[in-house]
C-alpha cells in the first residue's frame, strides 16, 4: 500500500479498532480518536486528542457503524464525551474521503460502508451466528426438532437458513417474492407466503425476524404463543411492536449490531475489506 495515505480512525467500538491495526500492520500511518476508555492492547497507531486532530492531513476519514444513534453524535462508546457530527464534518476538506456506516449525505466523497454488497453479505455470517447463540442461550428446547420460522429471505435469512437446518430445525421461510419462495422450496424449508403470516407465527418455538419494516404488530403478536421466543434482527425501529409484545407477554429480544458484539474481530476485518474496496475504487489505494 501506499506510504503517502494516511488514515484516520475516528470513533466506534472494537471493529474501528481492528479497522485501525489493520491498516497500521499493512505500512498505513494512521491516526484514532475516541477510545480513551478502552483498556485493552492498542494497535500502532497514533492517538489523538480530539476528533480533528485524527482527521486534520487524513486521505481517508473512517467513521463507526452506525455512524449516529441520536442524529447528532458522533457514535462513540469507548470516549468519555460527545463529538457533535456537523463539527467533525466541517472540519474535514472537500477533498478528503470520509467512510461511515448507516450514513447518508450530500457531501462529495462520502461513501456509506453499511450500503455495499460486499459487507451486507459478509455481516449476514456473524449474524446469523449471533442470533442462533441468542437463541441456543434462551429457548428451553434444543434447536434439533425446533420448529423455526425466518420472516423475510434476504442475505441474513437465506444465511440464517442454512445454519439452523443444519443444526436440525424444522425450517420455515416467510417470503414476499415468488422467486424466494420457489428457492426456499428448492432448499427443502417450508416456504409461506406472508399473505398465510399468522398460520406461520402460531406455530413457532423461535421466530427470527429479519425484515426491516413493522411485521409483528399488535394484531399479528396476538397469534404468537407466550412461549415463542421473538429476535428481531432488523436496524430501528424494528420489525416489531415492542409496547404491544410487552402488553401481551411475549418473549422478544431486539439484536442490534450482532456482528460487532458476537464477533469484533471478524466484523471489524470485514468493515476493513470493504473500506479498502472504496479507497480502490477512488484510486487511493
Amino acid at each position: 500500500m501506499s506510504n503517502s495515505v494516511k488514515i484516520a480512525v475516528i470513533g466506534g467500538d472494537l471493529r474501528q479498532l481492528v479497522v485501525a491495526k489493520l491498516f497500521a500492520e499493512n505500512d498505513i500511518e494512521t491516526a484514532v480518536f475516541g477510545f480513551d476508555l478502552y483498556t485493552g492492547e492498542f494497535p500502532p497507531v497514533t492517538k489523538c486528542m480530539t476528533a480533528a486532530d485524527a482527521a486534520y492531513g487524513s486521505t481517508a476519514i473512517i467513521l463507526p457503524l452506525p455512524c449516529t444513534t441520536d442524529n447528532a453524535h458522533l457514535n462513540t462508546p469507548f470516549h468519555n464525551g460527545k463529538v457533535l457530527l456537523d463539527d467533525l464534518m466541517r472540519s474535514i476538506t472537500a477533498d478528503q474521503i470520509v467512510c461511515a456506516g448507516m450514513y447518508a449525505s450530500d457531501r462529495p466523497n462520502t461513501f456509506d460502508y453499511y450500503a455495499r454488497e460486499e459487507l451486507q453479505i459478509l455481516n449476514a455470517i456473524p449474524t446469523a451466528e449471533g442470533a442462533i447463540a441468542i437463541a441456543l442461550d434462551e429457548l428451553p428446547i434444543t434447536l434439533h426438532g425446533a420448529r423455526a420460522v425466518i420472516l423475510g429471505f434476504g442475505r441474513c435469512g437465506k444465511a440464517l437458513a442454512e445454519r439452523l437446518k443444519g443444526l436440525g430445525s424444522h425450517v420455515t421461510v416467510v417470503a414476499r417474492k415468488e422467486s424466494d419462495l420457489a428457492l426456499c422450496e428448492s432448499y427443502s424449508y417450508n416456504a409461506v407466503s406472508f399473505r398465510c403470516l399468522s398460520n406461520a407465527v402460531s406455530n413457532a418455538d423461535v421466530i427470527f425476524n429479519t425484515v426491516p419494516a413493522l411485521i409483528l404488530n399488535e394484531p399479528m403478536l396476538k397469534h404468537i404463543d407466550k412461549h415463542t421466543l421473538i429476535i428481531d434482527l432488523a436496524s430501528r425501529p424494528g420489525g416489531v411492536d415492542f409496547e404491544a409484545a410487552k402488553r401481551l407477554g411475549l418473549n422478544v429480544n431486539w439484536a442490534l449490531s450482532l456482528p460487532g458484539k458476537v464477533a469484533p474481530i471478524t466484523a471489524g476485518k470485514i468493515i476493513y475489506k470493504t473500506v479498502c474496496n472504496i479507497l480502490k475504487q477512488e484510486g487511493v489505494l
